[in-house]
């Protein structure tokens, strides 16, 4: 169900078109996530007549969703030619993935649903939409100009385990087990899942004859006696003990598929009546979304962290009955966006973030308060595979953590009660710690530098075997990527880190590993064959600390030298805090050099002619953290987002034209 859901939901999504309609009245400010896709500027970029001639949309998607191939996508009753919302929210305990469609032809658009799901599901009429749920946790709204899917989660499962050691606790007579009530038929089942074990015979003696002149008498002894009352007792246990599990669980999913659905008919009744208080207007929304991008997100980052948490811990654990309290009050949030422009030689991505918040706007404008030092700069080669640079503020990091712990920890069930000891404890924390010293000793400048990627030839071991299944070792050797990469940061607590640098000496030999001091640096050296690069060297010098795999960036460290980098590179370095380029094509081209089956070589090979680098480049600007990701195309495609299409459809006709080949061979 879920597939084909989603697979509706892509279709959708891809066809948007133009002469937008503003569905985003139907977004409530309550959403912790908003993910628009703009029909005017992706119709332009890719119309649905290019998108419907691809052939794994035609193969894939069309035969998931019983689509004639000989069928238009203007003919399923979807309005490619108005906006699409998603969006994520909390209703009713429930975690909402919401999409919102617009309609052109509502017999359409029922024709495509009943082709999915048939007449076995029945729809629903409610106040001015018709009602279909799908599946436990999918539901469809439509009147004639909207379509609503939603797919609910329902977040407060109650943990047998939690109730089990609860009840065992309790006085047996005073506790009773609610359970779900269930037909006949269900309580036959739970019936013949009880399993009734007769009591064993008591014999005090049986008799063995063997002539009519001998009998043996042979006694049991009491502790086998008492070993067999105790297992009958325990398979009694254990069988109630399962249906006692299974009943809970039915129980769970009873109340869970009644609230997912709940949930969902509220959303839906709201949207369709126009009762919703939009984010439309909302200045954390608008402040940051530009209306003139082919596609946005919008994320309120704290709230949707929180909502994730406790779905994933809880879908882990399962444990806490409601661990995380969702704060309709989000105004201390921080508020990100990313819009998405797809250009002719690139995809570009202008991501934002910011506070509304005064003392929050001032936390994260000291964390980006830093510059890059020019000594680190001087690591990056010219003809690197990649690097990233990051220049924060230690100092101001940490003194964010208190404010984000104190937040955290007021809105856990099991805390909130404490809120004001919590408080105590984090300024004692405060006290405690040295924010001063963490910034002396890492004061927040960082880089690492993938210099080159060149074949090694190491050992490994495999296994052989003879027609008795004997195993033999085998000692073999393969080709793999070295990686030549250095790692520095900054620190003005040269001192502590020497000591660290020069503590392992003491234990190299007795731990069996070869780690010498030599001319100002240290070297953990391998032995050759058994990893991918020979030796990692470590150096401590002039306030900075270097950890690479090239003996040549020791040398310059040692000479006070560097690579001559080039001048852009530096400008990025140095006027950003946060500065990241991929030579994709480098990247994709040493990949190649392992790869042995034909498919992924063609794979490659098409990659390497198509991809561009990957730059991304952020600091402070008019207030708040700002940044630009490009990621670069070549070939012969209009424009980027053309390009990932076709990038799908070029790697999906190379996979099936193996697949075709390895057919014949089998024939």
């Amino acid at each position: 169900m879920k597939r084909i859901i989603l697979s509706l939901t892509f279709l959708c999504l891809m066809g948007a078109a133009i002469n937008a309609q503003d569905l985003l009245n139907q977004v409530p400010s309550t959403a912790t996530m908003v993910i628009k896709y703009s029909g005017e500027n992706f119709s332009r970029n890719l119309p649905l007549s290019k998108l419907e001639s691809y052939a794994f949309i035609k193969d894939n998607f069309f035969k998931m969703l019983r689509i004639d191939t000989l069928t238009s996508l203007q003919n399923v009753g979807i309005n490619f030619e108005k906006d699409i919302y998603q969006y994520i929210s909390i209703e009713d305990t429930c975690m909402n993935f919401v999409t919102l469609l617009p309609l052109k032809n509502e017999a359409q658009f029922l024709k495509l649903v009943k082709a999915n799901y048939g007449a076995k599901k029945k729809t629903i009429k409610k106040n001015g939409f018709s009602f279909l749920p799908v599946s436990d946790g999918s539901y469809i709204g439509w009147n004639k100009t909207t379509a609503i899917i939603i797919n609910a989660t329902y977040q407060n499962r109650k943990s047998y385990w939690e109730n089990y050691y609860s009840f065992n606790n309790k006085d047996v007579d005073s506790v009773k087990m609610v359970m779900p009530v269930m037909p006949d038929t269900a309580m036959a089942k739970v019936d013949s899942a009880v399993t009734v074990m007769e009591e064993p015979v008591e014999t005090d003696s049986i008799k063995v004859e063997a002539d009519s002149s001998m009998a043996i008498e042979v006694v049991p002894l009491e502790s086998e006696k008492d070993e067999a009352k105790e297992e009958l007792e325990r398979r009694e246990r254990d069988s109630l003990d399962n249906l006692k599990r299974e009943l809970w669980d039915q129980q769970q999913d009873m109340i869970a598929k009644k609230q997912q659905q709940v949930a969902s008919e509220k959303i839906m009744s709201r949207s369709f009546s126009q009762s919703i208080h939009s984010i439309k207007k909302d200045p954390g929304y608008t402040k940051i979304i530009d209306p003139a991008s082919h596609a946005s997100v919008w994320v309120n980052t704290e709230s949707i962290m929180e909502q994730y948490w406790n779905y994933f811990y809880k879908g882990v654990y399962n444990i806490l009955s409601s661990d995380r309290s969702h704060n309709t009050d989000t105004t201390d949030d921080f508020k990100s966006s990313v819009n998405m422009y797809f250009e002719k030689d690139k995809l570009r991505m202008e991501q934002k973030t910011y506070s509304a918040n005064a003392r929050m706007e001032k936390l994260a404008a000291d964390v980006m308060n830093n510059k890059q030092s020019p000594g680190l700069v001087n690591y990056v080669n010219p003809d690197n595979i990649g690097y990233l640079s990051m220049s924060i503020n230690s100092e101001a990091m940490a003194n964010y953590y208190y404010v984000y712990l104190k937040k955290s920890l007021s809105n856990t069930s099991y805390m909130k009660d404490y809120a004001d000891i919590i408080d105590v404890y984090i300024d004692l924390l405060e006290i405690i710690i040295d924010e001063k010293a963490i910034g002396e000793l890492l004061p927040g400048n960082y880089i690492f530098v993938m210099h080159d990627m060149k074949p090694q030839i190491v050992n490994y071991t495999d296994y052989e075997y003879d027609d008795e299944f004997n195993r033999k070792e085998v000692k073999k050797t393969k080709k793999e990527l070295s990686p030549s990469f250095t790692f520095a940061f900054e620190t003005k607590r040269e001192d502590f880190m020497k000591k660290v640098a020069h503590l392992p000496l003491k234990y190299a030999e007795k731990d069996g590993y070869n780690y010498k001091e030599k001319d100002g640096y240290y070297e953990l050296a391998f032995k050759e064959g058994d990893y991918p690069f020979s030796s990692l060297y470590f150096m401590v010098k002039d306030g900075k600390v270097v950890i690479t795999t090239s003996k040549e960036v020791i040398d310059m460290t040692k000479n006070n030298t560097g690579f001559a980098t080039d001048e852009k590179t530096r400008n990025s370095i140095l006027n950003n805090n946060y500065s990241l380029n991929i030579n994709s094509k480098r990247l994709v081209d040493k990949i190649a050099t392992q790869v042995t089956a034909d498919v992924n070589k063609k794979i490659t090979e098409y990659l390497s002619q198509n991809l561009g680098d990957l730059k991304m480049e952020s600091r402070l600007k008019d207030g708040m953290i700002q940044g630009t990701t490009t990621l670069g195309i070549r070939g012969n495609h209009s424009n980027s987002l053309e390009f990932f299409f076709n990038m799908m459809d070029a790697i999906n006709t190379i996979m099936e034209q193996d697949r075709q080949e390895r057919e014949k061979k089998l024939y």
